[in-house]
C-alpha cells in the first residue's frame, strides 16, 4: 500500500507528458499553418477563406482544441468542476480556444463586411488581432503549467516550457512583420533613406522589447537555462525566414545562421553571467548585451553580404539603441535595487 501513492504519481506523470507532447505537436500544426497564410499573404497569392493555408491553420486550431478538451473530458469524473479538470497550468489556454473561436466567427462577419485584407492590414485587423491573442493564450499552455509547477533544470527539464515560450515568440513576431529585422533588410540591405533608417529603428525597438522582455519574464520564472536562446531565436528566426519564402535561397540560409548564431551567443551570456533578480547587475547586462550581440551580428553580416548605404554612426547607433531598450527593460523588472 506504501509503493501505490508513488506509482500512481509516475502514471500522472506519464500521462501529463503524453498530453503535453501532444499539446506541443498541436500547436505546432496552428503555428505551421499561420506561417503558412503568411507565405501566401507574402507571395500575393489570391486569398478566401476556402484556402488550402486558411485550412491548414483552422484545422491546427482544431487540433489543439481536442486535445485540450480531450483531457479535460478524461479528467471531468475525479474533478468537482469543469474548471478543476482543466489541467493544471493550462486555464488561459482553455481561454485562448474560446477567445480564437469567437473571432475566426467575427472574422468571417469582419470579411463579409470590409473584405479581405491585404500587406500590413492582414496584421492589423480587429479580427486578426483577437485570433493573434487566442493563439498566444492558446499557446502559452506549457510555459504557464512549467511556470504553476515550479519547474527547473536544465532544457531537458524545461524544453516543454522553452517551447511554448518560442511558439509565444514567434506568435508576436508574425504580427509585427511590418516593423522586425525580417521586414525589409533581408535581400536589400539598409539604404540611406530617413524613411527606411526610421523604420528599422522602430523594428529593432520593437524586437529587442520582445526578446529581452519575454527572456526576463523566463528567467524570473527559472524556465530559461542556457540553450534557450538558441531555441527561441533559432527556430524562430527559420520559421520567419521560411514564411519569406521570395528571398533568394543563399539570404534564408545565411540569417537562419544568423539567428542561430545570434540566440549561441545569448546563451554563452546566460551561462557565463547567470542573470537572476538575485544579481541584478549580471540581469542588467544580460538585458543589454542580448540585443546588441543580435543587432550586431545581424547588421554585420547584411553589411558584408548584401552591402549598405548607412553610414558607420547609423550602424552603431541603431546597434547600441537596442541594448538601451534592453536595459531600460531591466528596470521594470526589478526597479532600482541593486545586488547586495
Amino acid at each position: 500500500m506504501a509503493t501505490l501513492p508513488a506509482s500512481r504519481s509516475v502514471i500522472m506523470t506519464r500521462a501529463f507528458r503524453a498530453f503535453e507532447s501532444l499539446f506541443l505537436a498541436a500547436s505546432a500544426w496552428l503555428l505551421g499553418g499561420l506561417y503558412w497564410d503568411g507565405w501566401a499573404h507574402g507571395y500575393g497569392l489570391p486569398d478566401s477563406f476556402w484556402t488550402i493555408w486558411h485550412a491548414a491553420f483552422y484545422a491546427g486550431f482544431g487540433a489543439v482544441a481536442v486535445v485540450l478538451f480531450a483531457a479535460i473530458a478524461r479528467a471531468r469524473p475525479t474533478a468537482p468542476t469543469w474548471r478543476a479538470a482543466i489541467p493544471a497550468g493550462y486555464e488561459l489556454a482553455t481561454l485562448g480556444v474560446i477567445v480564437f473561436a469567437f473571432g475566426g466567427v467575427f472574422d468571417a462577419a469582419w470579411h463579409t463586411a470590409f473584405g479581405i485584407e491585404t500587406s500590413t492590414d492582414a496584421l492589423l485587423s480587429p479580427s486578426h488581432l483577437i485570433l493573434g491573442t487566442g493563439i498566444a493564450l492558446m499557446v502559452s499552455g506549457p510555459l504557464v503549467a512549467a511556470w504553476k509547477r515550479r519547474a527547473t533544470g536544465d532544457l531537458a527539464h524545461v524544453l516543454p516550457a522553452v517551447l511554448s515560450l518560442t511558439a509565444l515568440f514567434s506568435v508576436f513576431t508574425f504580427f509585427s512583420l511590418f516593423a522586425g529585422p525580417y521586414a525589409s533588410l533581408i535581400g536589400q540591405g539598409p539604404r540611406p533613406s530617413g524613411s527606411t533608417l526610421e523604420k528599422t529603428l522602430l523594428g529593432v525597438y520593437l524586437f529587442s522589447g520582445l526578446a529581452v522582455g519575454l527572456a526576463l519574464v523566463a528567467l524570473r520564472n527559472r524556465t530559461f537555462p542556457p540553450g534557450a536562446l538558441t531555441v527561441m531565436l533559432g527556430l524562430n528566426g527559420v520559421a520567419m525566414i521560411l514564411m519569406r519564402g521570395h528571398t533568394p535561397l543563399n539570404i534564408q540560409v545565411t540569417f537562419a545562421a544568423v539567428a542561430i548564431a545570434a540566440g549561441a551567443v545569448g546563451d554563452l551570456m546566460l551561462w557565463r553571467l547567470r542573470p537572476s533578480i538575485e544579481r541584478v547587475r549580471e540581469l542588467r547586462a544580460f538585458a543589454f548585451l542580448l540585443p546588441v550581440a543580435y543587432f550586431a551580428i545581424y547588421l554585420g553580416v547584411v553589411v558584408f553580404f548584401v552591402g549598405s548605404g548607412w553610414t558607420i554612426h547609423s550602424l552603431t547607433g541603431v546597434v547600441l539603441l537596442a541594448g538601451v531598450i534592453g536595459l531600460l527593460l531591466s528596470f521594470v523588472f526589478v526597479g532600482g535595487r541593486e545586488a547586495t
